[in-house]
């Protein structure tokens, strides 16, 4: 599988069927790889490094155009559509809906 989208030209996934988190060590970076680890959802890391502006790169900017850290390519999305999320809080209830773990049903 290859994956299209201009983010892998600097950052190639080494394994594309993963979920790819593109974060840096931040408490809003930090909190989407916490939620990967107690969910069990296999991904790759790719470490953005905000202090040397690479969250404004053309390519992170094609992932997404806020050019915040974290965000997430999801090669197996909704309906397995390749997904592209950012903001920590929007990521987290995706990967708690995806996963059906830490997320109260309601009544």
């Amino acid at each position: 599988m290859t994956l299209n989208h201009p983010i892998f030209t600097r950052w190639p996934a080494q394994y594309p069927d993963r979920l790819q988190l593109f974060s840096a060590p931040t408490p809003n970076g930090v909190k989407v790889g916490i939620m990967l680890e107690e969910t069990g959802l296999a991904y790759e890391p790719h470490r953005i490094d905000i202090t040397a502006n690479e969250s404004h790169t053309p390519a992170f900017l094609a992932l997404n155009p806020n050019g915040k850290i974290p965000a997430i390519y999801d090669p197996d999305g909704p309906s397995g559509t390749p997904l592209v999320l950012f903001e920590s809080g929007a990521i987290l209830l995706y990967l708690a809906d995806k996963t059906g773990q830490f997320r109260r049903q309601p009544r």
